[in-house]
C-alpha cells in the first residue's frame, strides 16, 4: 500500500482547469500540501495551475507511482488501462457510476476488476473521496479546497470509511469543532480491490496511527477482518451500517454493498475485541478517547469517583456508569477524611462527591476545590479513574484543565470530563483538552460508553 500513502510521483487523470469541477479540485490540494511530482492528464490544455499538462499518461516521462482518475465512469477503464501500460502501481478512483448505479454501472465495474486481475494494478476505489493524510498534508482528493484553508489538526486516529460525502463531513465536522486530531481518512468507496484487509494491516502498522475506526457497510473477507482485528495492539472501532433491511436495501444502491448475517458479526467482532459504535458521533468519541486512553495504560476493573458541582448529575453519572458495567468507587476512610476538611461539618461525603457545599464554604478563599478533590480521590488505591463534571464561564466553580492533566498523568489514572458552560469558555476547553490528551463530553452517557471502552479494552 505504500505507492497510495507514499508516491514520489501523481497523476490526474481528468485535471482540468474549471475551478468548479473535481479535477481541479484534486489538482489544487495536491499542490498545497504534496511534494511530490505532479502530472495533469487532459488532451484539451497545455498547462494547469502552472504545471505542465500532458495528453496522456502514456507521454509522462518517467515513472509514475500512483494515478487518480476522475472522468465520467463510462472513460475509466480505459484510463485504467493506459496505467496498467505506463506500469503505475496503484490508481485511486474516484468517478462513481459504477455498480451502484445499476446494470450498466456493474458492467463498467466488472471491467475493471478484470484489468487489475490481469494487469495486476492496484484499484482504490471506485465511487469515493480518495485519501487525506493530515499529518503528511497529504489530500489526494477532490474536496473543495476551500473547506481546507482552515486547516487540520494532526493527531493519532486513522478512518476507513466506505463513504465519499461522509469521510469529507467528518473532516470539516473535526476541523470546525477542534474536539479531535485526525492522523488518516481513506474514502474506499465501492472497494472492487482495495479493502478494508489491504489498509487496515497497514495502519496498524502505521507510526502516525494509534486507533483505526472503519465505517463499513460490507466485510467481503470476514474471516480475514477479524483475523487481522484480533491480533492488532491497537484499538479498533467499527461501525457497521446495513443491520436492517431497509439499511442493507440502501447499502446496495450506496455502493453496492451486501450486507451480512448481523448477529453473527456481532460475535464476531465481540471475540476479536473490536469495538462496535452504533452512530457516527459515537464511532469519533470512542476513537478519540482510545487514543488518549490507550486501555493498557489503566488499572482494572473500573472503579470510577464521581466529581461533580451538581448533586442531580451524580445521579446521573452513577446510574450510566453502572449500566456500562463500571463501579462507582467505594472511597476509603482515608480519602473520606481528606475530602471532609473542604466540606461544611454538615455534609457527609460519599461517591459521587458534590463539591458545591464546599464550593459555597471557600467562595471568597483561594482555595481551588476541584483540584484538591481530584488530589484526594487520585490517591485513592480503590479509585481507577474519575468523572469529573466541569462547568466553564462561571467564577464561582473554578476548573484548570492544565492542573487536571498534570495530576491525571502523574497518578497513571484517567479523568473522563462531562463539560457544561458558555459556548466560547467551552469551545476553548476542548482544544486545550484534546492537545493536553484529555477527553472531554457534552453527554454523561457518552463519556460513560468511552470510559466502558476503555476499560473493558485489551490491554
Amino acid at each position: 500500500m505504500d505507492y497510495f500513502f507514499k508516491p514520489k510521483s501523481i497523476a490526474v487523470v481528468g485535471a482540468t482547469t474549471n475551478p468548479f469541477k473535481g479535477g481541479n479540485a484534486i489538482l489544487k490540494n495536491l499542490i498545497t500540501g504534496y511534494r511530490g511530482k505532479i502530472y495533469p492528464i487532459n488532451p484539451r490544455y497545455n498547462e494547469i495551475e502552472g504545471l505542465p499538462c500532458y495528453p496522456a499518461v502514456g507521454a509522462i516521462p518517467g515513472p509514475v507511482e500512483l494515478a487518480i482518475v476522475f472522468v465520467p465512469a463510462h472513460q475509466v477503464p480505459d484510463a485504467v488501462a493506459q496505467c496498467a501500460a505506463k506500469s503505475i502501481p496503484g490508481v485511486i478512483i474516484e468517478s462513481g457510476g459504477f455498480a451502484e448505479t445499476g446494470a450498466d454501472g456493474k458492467s463498467l465495474q466488472s471491467s475493471l476488476t478484470n484489468l487489475s486481475k490481469a494487469t495486476g494494478i492496484r484499484l482504490w476505489g471506485p465511487n469515493c473521496m480518495g485519501l487525506v493524510d493530515v499529518v503528511n498534508s497529504h489530500v489526494f482528493s477532490f474536496m473543495d479546497p476551500r473547506a481546507l484553508q482552515a486547516g487540520l489538526t494532526p493527531g493519532s486516529v486513522s478512518l476507513v470509511v466506505q463513504s465519499g460525502m461522509l469521510s469529507a463531513g467528518f473532516l470539516v465536522d473535526i476541523m470546525s469543532h477542534g474536539i479531535m486530531g485526525i492522523s488518516k481518512v481513506c474514502s474506499v468507496g465501492n472497494k472492487i480491490d482495495v479493502d478494508e484487509c489491504d489498509l487496515l494491516p497497514w495502519l496498524i502498522a502505521d507510526k502516525d496511527t494509534a486507533v483505526v475506526g472503519l465505517y463499513l457497510e460490507s466485510l467481503l473477507n470476514g474471516r480475514l477482518f477479524i483475523d487481522i482485528c484480533r491480533s492488532s495492539p491497537k484499538p479498533i472501532v467499527v461501525l457497521k451500517g446495513g443491520k436492517s433491511a431497509k439499511g442493507a436495501q440502501a447499502a446496495m444502491s450506496h455502493t453496492a454493498s451486501l450486507a451480512g448475517n448481523e448477529r453473527i458479526i456481532q460475535g464476531a467482532f465481540a471475540q476479536a475485541g473490536v469495538v462496535e459504535a452504533s452512530d457516527f458521533k459515537q464511532m469519533m468519541d470512542l476513537c478519540r478517547t482510545l487514543s488518549m486512553v490507550p486501555p493498557r495504560k489503566v488499572h482494572r476493573p473500573g472503579r470510577v469517583a464521581i466529581l461533580t458541582f451538581s448533586g442531580g448529575a451524580g445521579i446521573v453519572s452513577a446510574d450510566f456508569l453502572e449500566a456500562q458495567g463500571l463501579e462507582v468507587a467505594d472511597l476509603s476512610e482515608e480519602t473520606q477524611a481528606s475530602l471532609g476538611k473542604l466540606f461544611p461539618e454538615w455534609m457527609p461525603v460519599s461517591n459521587p462527591v458534590d463539591l458545591w457545599p464546599a464550593m459555597e464554604r471557600h467562595a471568597t478563599g483561594n482555595i481551588d476545590v476541584m483540584a484538591q478533590a481530584l488530589t484526594a480521590v487520585l490517591a485513592d488505591p480503590q479509585v481507577d479513574a474519575v468523572l469529573l463534571h466541569a462547568f466553564v464561564g462561571n467564577f464561582r466553580i473554578l476548573f484548570d484543565i492544565e492542573d487536571l492533566a498534570q495530576q491525571t498523568n502523574a497518578a497513571g489514572k484517567p479523568a473522563f470530563i462531562w463539560l457544561l458552560g458558555k459556548r466560547e469558555e467551552a469551545f476553548r476547553c476542548y482544544t486545550a483538552a484534546r492537545d493536553l490528551g484529555v477527553p472531554v463530553f457534552s453527554e454523561i452517557g457518552r463519556a460513560a460508553e468511552c470510559m466502558a471502552a476503555v476499560f473493558k479494552g485489551r490491554n
